[in-house]
């Protein structure tokens, strides 16, 4: 008697242990909606220099560590790669005195601890290599936080994605875009421009938002950024830089944000995939992601930063910001410089 009671408890707690499995399986970065569909009919919500969220940085783009953003349902991340010391790869932000973020190694690390947690998720990498590096470098990096075994490989020539589903249950549920450089050495390190286009990034705080095809220029790809984020000048000491603008994230991304996707959806008759925003705690990108995919927003909204500086950068100011400032001055001033 006891003997059956034990097993009909251990059939029962097994039968309930494979229904939680099926219903998370059933969540594909956060909706149901979403297993079904390929990984090209998927917006993102993405964060524009997801790195640069240091506090008291000028230069910073985000209020929010890379963890914390992936927390929140970041699903897309925008990462700037330098040569580094040792031979890593450095994350900075135009340059490495007026932004240093450290390894990508380290970020990469961040990012297989969230995979790991979370094995319903897809994660997409937009690296700009600005310091020329090869893919071999991006290999070697990726392997050191493990985070090749994840890689998405898309078959050359092929625009046939996989769904949702099929990449988490394959494992293979990372894509990694390289601007420039990008060879067959490394297979699942892809050419962004193969795939992607993008709208402009120079966006002046109070301009039009554009949506013209700006990266490669009038060719239009299959899937697309929609970059949407200002500059402005910040006071006296920018020195004609432009510069990110916290205190206009809120209608930035809210109003402004919904009109932008409304606008480029018509114009350009295909839907935004990655949809990059500056200081994504603000706003309400979360939820006009969710409308863009055709569902319901599951009313999870972003971390609020610790420490809240109402005034954004301007009250940050210290003494090695504005040296920072003078040395990349006068390649912004040649507009070589974009934050």
């Amino acid at each position: 008697m006891r003997t059956s009671f034990i097993l009909s408890a251990a059939t029962a707690l097994l039968a309930s242990s494979l229904v939680l499995r099926s219903d998370a399986q059933q969540l594909c970065n956060g909706y149901s909606e979403l297993c079904a569909k390929t990984y090209d009919k998927v917006a993102y919500a993405t964060t524009h220099n997801a790195f640069a969220y240091q506090r008291g940085a000028l230069a910073a783009n985000q209020e929010n560590d890379i963890s914390t953003q992936l927390k929140d349902g970041i699903r897309a991340l925008m990462l700037d790669s330098y040569n580094g010391a040792g031979g890593d790869i450095q994350l900075c932000h135009s340059s490495c005195e007026l932004l240093d973020a450290g390894t990508l190694t380290k970020t990469l690390g961040q990012v297989k601890a969230f995979m790991d947690a979370n094995p319903n998720e897809v994660v997409t990498i937009f690296f700009e290599n600005a310091g020329k590096l090869s893919p071999a470098q991006f290999q070697a990096s990726y392997a050191a936080a493990g985070l090749d075994s994840y890689s998405h490989t898309q078959p050359t020539g092929s625009t046939a994605w996989p769904t949702l589903t099929e990449m988490i249950s394959g494992g293979k549920r990372l894509v990694t875009f390289l601007d420039t450089g990008a060879d067959a050495s490394v297979p699942w390190l892809m050419s962004e421009y193969d795939y992607v286009f993008e709208t402009p990034y120079r966006i002046p705080a109070g301009a039009e938002y554009p949506c013209t095809i700006d990266r490669p220029k009038d060719q239009q790809r299959q899937m697309y950024v929609l970059n949407h984020f200002v500059y402005g000048a910040i006071g006296n000491i920018s020195q004609g830089l432009d510069l990110p603008q916290p205190g206009l994230a809120v209608k930035t991304n809210g109003d402004d944000l919904a009109t932008h996707i409304n606008t480029c959806q018509s114009t350009l008759n295909q839907m935004p995939n990655f949809i990059a925003v500056d200081f994504y705690d603000k706003g309400s990108i979360l939820q006009l992601v969710a409308q863009v995919n055709n569902v319901k927003w599951d009313g999870k909204g972003p971390t609020t930063p610790k420490s809240t500086n109402v005034n954004g950068a301007a009250s940050a100011i210290n003494n090695k910001n504005v040296k920072a400032v003078a040395v990349v001055a006068a390649t912004a001033a040649l507009g070589l410089v974009a934050f």
